[in-house]
């Protein structure tokens, strides 16, 4: 099985108050079962909530629950998915690297949370730009798009390791194809995302929200 990594230590994040995270992470990796998973990511996801009964009403608190909301989501479908093909837990945690690059860009400060709440406006634009050659006039333009995509990176090689390991699975590439038994219906493969998908989903929350652990109860601020 591929070894996990945490966000916490290999990606260069900080690991102050990272401890519960830690060892839940451990503990699933040393008694791996789809069960404990289900459990572990239950965890999480019920910290996602508690972040997300808190109200602001800055940009970067409103990229936050946009972000969160979509992390949660992805954590619901991993819970479903835990015991099917590999290519769904590459799915989830494809999605959760891209996760994790927008959550440190919006902690940086509000015009980076701005840009990120207004680049919608460049995806509808080039949706429109596309559909508009097959039927001109047949949808109504967007509003103008301001400013320059942000294009999302790889925080380190692990990263950039998945994101290529996850994007073999998904894909029907002669890798998958050629190994169906051993890529798709493979338990190790399986196993090794489901690690890395509890990874990120503390890892992002962590990003952006301060989490402070006393015994087995847990304060968000």
């Amino acid at each position: 099985m591929l070894a996990p990594d945490r966000l916490g230590e290999s990606h260069n994040m900080d690991t102050e108050n990272y401890s519960y995270q830690n060892t839940a992470i451990d503990d699933l990796v040393g008694n791996y079962s789809a069960d404990h998973f289900r459990y572990a990511v239950g965890q999480c996801s019920a910290v996602i909530a508690q972040v997300l009964a808190q109200e602001e009403h800055s940009s970067q608190h409103i990229a936050r629950v946009l972000i969160l909301k979509y992390l949660d989501l992805q954590l619901r479908r991993a819970v479903r998915w835990v015991e099917q093909e590999a290519d769904l837990m590459a799915m989830v945690v494809r999605s959760q690297i891209e996760l994790r690059f927008w959550a440190q860009f919006v902690s940086q400060g509000e015009p980076e949370a701005k840009r990120f709440l207004d680049e919608t406006n460049i995806d509808a634009k080039d949706i429109f730009d596309r559909f508009e050659k097959l039927a001109p006039g047949a949808i109504e333009r967007p509003q103008e798009a301001n400013g320059k995509r942000v294009s999302p990176t790889r925080i380190d090689e692990t990263e950039e390791f998945y994101w290529k390991l996850c994007s073999k699975l998904i894909h029907p590439t002669s890798f998958v194809l050629n190994n169906l038994n051993e890529t798709l219906m493979s338990a190790d493969y399986r196993q090794s995302l489901a690690i890395q998908v509890l990874v990120y989903g503390w890892g992002i929350l962590h990003i952006l929200h301060t989490i402070v652990w006393t015994d087995a109860n847990e304060k968000v601020s």
